[in-house]
């Protein structure tokens, strides 16, 4: 089993800030890192060395730019800390992107997948082979299951029942030390969408895709990935557009939603969590009929309050730029597994 707290909370947190503040300000100084944080100088200083003797920082020469007397200059080692990611791209395959600190492109591989009986093992096998090869220390899936606290929770065909609520995230974490986030498709999706087109705190956004396995709906309000409960916000699949059908059957079925029921879809989402934008990813089945939607979504809500709905082709960029904001987040996070 992997060792949880060996470091207080405190110089976790300490580190967390400090890391961040190094990769915005890249060369940087004590001082400078001291009064970005709001740290003391002797914090910062003793872990600013601490990170140089271990390496995960370099020193740069003396900054020209201080008055007085010159202060040293360090520089994050681009080197010394890779993050995993692992989703599966296709029926199939499943493909891994390894990043340095900065975020820089390592490898990535794909490797074959059997079937979702296999899922677990593979996974196991992927990541025992790239931790001999690179110096991981975070490790970022996104899967296309309900997930709750990193345990796949449910999923709309699972072909193997031994995933059910199966702890993956902890069992990666126990196995390997190494931090480990498991997160729904459609939450890295969002997350990905949302650094590459807005990047504003406290705006709002939610994104929709109808993929392999059905109609999913990620949602990001000022900052946070919104999951529920139990992990299932955002399954639109289940949401009824009649007595007797789920908005994912009326997909499915030869005639599709209508554009008066993607409509109440987009009127139920502004209802519960109000977005500013609503992004579709192309398919067939949305995006010929937004514009009508539109105009459709006057009847339900005022029109003051209706989000702006855009198309996207971008699904796999967002899906993978997630994956990849997650795996940097757990390296400024830190190296040692903490009770969360």
């Amino acid at each position: 089993m992997a060792e949880f707290g060996k470091k207080s909370v405190v110089k976790n947190i300490n580190e967390s800030n400090i890391r961040r503040a190094i990769r915005e300000e890249n060369p940087f100084t004590k001082t400078r890192i001291a009064h970005l944080t709001d740290l003391s100088f002797p914090t910062v200083s003793r872990i600013v060395d601490d990170m140089l003797a271990t390496g995960e920082i370099l020193r740069n020469g003396v900054d020209p730019t201080t008055g007085g007397r010159h202060a040293m200059s360090y520089i994050v080692n681009p080197d010394f800390a890779y993050y995993l990611c692992i989703f599966i791209s296709k029926p199939g395959t499943l493909r891994t992107l390894v990043r340095n600190t900065h975020g820089e492109k390592v490898r990535d591989k794909d490797y074959p997948l059997k079937s979702l009986y296999v899922l677990v093992d593979t996974i196991d096998h992927v990541v025992e082979e790239l931790v001999d090869e690179y110096p991981i220390k975070a490790l970022a899936i996104g899967l296309p299951f309900g997930i709750s606290k990193g345990r796949i929770a449910f999923c709309a065909d699972f072909s193997d029942p031994s995933l059910k609520d199966f702890p993956l995230q902890e069992h990666l974490e126990a196995k390997f030390g190494i931090r480990t986030r498991v997160e729904n498709d459609m939450n890295s999706m969002v997350v990905g969408c949302y650094n590459r087109m807005i990047r504003e705190k406290n705006d709002s956004m939610v994104c929709v895709n109808v993929g392999r396995r059905g109609l999913g709906c990620g949602l990001y309000l000022r900052g946070h990935v919104i999951r529920g409960f139990h992990g299932f916000a955002g399954e639109m699949r289940h949401l009824p557009v009649s007595y007797d059908a789920t908005f994912d059957s009326r997909l499915s079925s030869n005639g599709g939603a209508t554009p008066v029921e993607i409509a109440q879809m987009v009127a139920a989402i502004t209802c519960t969590v109000d977005p500013r934008v609503i992004v579709f990813y192309k398919h067939p089945g949305t995006e010929d009929v937004l514009e009508e939607v539109k105009d459709l979504c006057e009847r339900f809500l005022p029109k003051d309050v209706i989000p702006e709905l855009v198309i996207s082709d971008h699904a796999q960029q967002d899906f993978e730029g997630g994956l990849i904001h997650f795996g940097k987040e757990m390296l400024m996070a830190g190296y040692e597994l903490v009770n969360r």
